[in-house]
């Protein structure tokens, strides 16, 4: 293993600590480390990819302190990277402007728009609006962005799914929980069907019960979980402490989405429910449940795809 992939490694590891439920990590804290171990690392670390992630989120966080000097700074690392080769040179001008302009340097986001219009001129009208309008303003002859008007989705039949026992539990800030329901090529639709009805009612009625019936299920299994993920020591206390009820996931999870399925049984519908979770931030955690029962727990496309539901049916 390089000086770079080991500090790369302890870079990640820290960043993952920061996203924890109870960390207390502060932004400037993120900076100050990656800045710090950054330094350390050898020149292997323009061949490592989770490094120019690292420095894409760099650039993010001196966007977010609007430090104009330092975000461009680590623009030039970024694009030292290796990685940054595959993107053409207009991708490279566009992305450079829209970090300008969120940065409130309006004459240098300008300045990389105008590059990346004249190698294609059509590229920075297919992207974010505030950029594609921003730019219109400053062109000789404006595009007719009337086209580009959206429209936004209102159901008459939405009905937000509000969950006050799960939000309690995970002490989560929203009052709502997002959902999608689906049609028989596991799609979004907008018509449920009656039995989907009736499961979207009945996890409301029965949010406690389900909730405690999930979590009881993940803790029968949880041991076996960390012997899988295997955490040394001294992350497993952050990551995947041990648990001895149902109270401690609490700081460990967080509910994502739900699906209500098309895959029907006693006229209730199989629902997926996924989570981010501490152990795994990149794959997450999944369960299908009937009514109240747990069918299948796994990774998060456990929640979204349909074949656990069909196999128990």
């Amino acid at each position: 293993m390089s000086d770079a992939e080991k500090i790369i490694n302890e870079i990640n590891i820290f960043l993952e600590k920061s996203m924890l439920k109870t960390s207390q990590i502060t932004k400037e804290e993120i900076i100050d480390f990656i800045e710090k171990k950054w330094a350390e690392a050898d020149e292997e670390k323009y061949e490592n990819y989770s490094a120019y992630i690292i420095s894409s989120r760099m650039i993010h966080e001196y966007m977010w302190k609007k430090d104009f000097s330092n975000m461009m700074r680590w623009m030039e690392i970024l694009n030292l990277h290796n990685a940054s080769k595959n993107n053409p040179s207009y991708f490279r001008h566009y992305y450079a402007g829209k970090c300008c302009l969120e940065c409130g340097n309006e004459e240098k986001a300008l300045e990389y728009f105008n590059l990346c219009y004249t190698e294609n001129a059509d590229y920075i009208f297919s992207q974010d609006s505030f950029c594609y309008e921003f730019f219109n303003r400053h062109i000789e002859h404006p595009r007719d962005l009337s086209h580009k008007e959206i429209k936004e989705y209102e159901s008459a039949d939405y009905t937000p799914l509000k969950l006050e026992y799960w939000q309690s539990f995970f002490n989560e800030d929203d009052d709502e929980f997002d959902y999608e329901i689906w049609n028989e090529n596991d799609e979004y639709t907008d018509e449920p069907t009656q039995e989907q009805h009736n499961g979207f009612d009945y996890l409301q009625i029965n949010q406690k019960m389900i909730l405690e019936n999930i979590l009881s299920e993940l803790l029968k299994k949880y041991t076996e979980l960390q012997k899988i993920y295997n955490y040394p020591e001294e992350d497993k206390v952050d990551f995947m402490p041990d648990l001895n009820n149902i109270q401690g996931f609490a700081t460990l999870l967080s509910p994502n989405s739900f699906y209500i399925t098309s895959v029907i049984k006693n006229n209730h519908p199989y629902i997926g429910i996924s989570f981010s979770c501490s152990w795994d931030g990149e794959h997450g955690l999944g369960i299908m449940t009937h009514k109240n029962k747990v069918i299948e727990i796994g990774e998060a496309d456990v929640a979204f795809s349909s074949w656990a539901a069909e196999d128990d049916l």
